[in-house]
């Protein structure tokens, strides 16, 4: 992982194949489903949305939390992009001075094997243990939700 240190890393087995996997995660729908009810992206009109962002241009996504409460925005920004396998997003949002996500897809004998790495830079890392626990659950959350969701696409 290039930038900073994963400070969380979760990994799943899908039952898919890796290019399902890979269309559905990379969508907005896709990321929608995994993160409800907890989070929502409301991306621009745009429909290459992903495309920008892949390309190195910030994409400011409106967040939305349980109830649909505004959480404002996220400024989604892919720094690498490896298509089908891999992508490195590196975000600037608070209360993160840096935030990074690593998600690779790798095929495996009729199934596929989703790995996160997250990690993060600010300045109070003396709670970095909770962040830790909070970051791990939303993701271990995520990746039932992409479980579940190839037995059902």
């Amino acid at each position: 992982m290039d930038g900073i240190e994963p400070q969380v890393e979760v990994s799943s087995r899908v039952d898919a194949n890796a290019s399902d996997v890979w269309a559905r995660a990379t969508t907005a729908e896709g990321v929608n489903y995994e993160m409800e009810p907890w989070l929502r992206f409301v991306p621009p009109e745009d429909p290459h949305v992903i495309e920008a962002a892949s390309e190195g241009e910030k994409v400011r996504l409106k967040i939305k939390g349980p109830l649909g409460l505004p959480l404002g925005h996220y400024p989604l920004q892919i720094k690498e992009i490896e298509e089908g396998t891999r992508f490195l997003e590196q975000t600037r949002m608070l209360p993160f001075l840096l935030w990074q996500h690593e998600r690779t897809i790798e095929q495996k004998d009729g199934h596929s094997i989703v790995t996160d790495r997250l990690g993060w830079f600010w300045k109070p890392t003396f709670l970095d243990p909770l962040v830790r626990v909070g970051v791990r659950a939303f993701f271990n959350h995520r990746h039932r939700r992409l479980r579940h969701g190839s037995q059902v696409s």
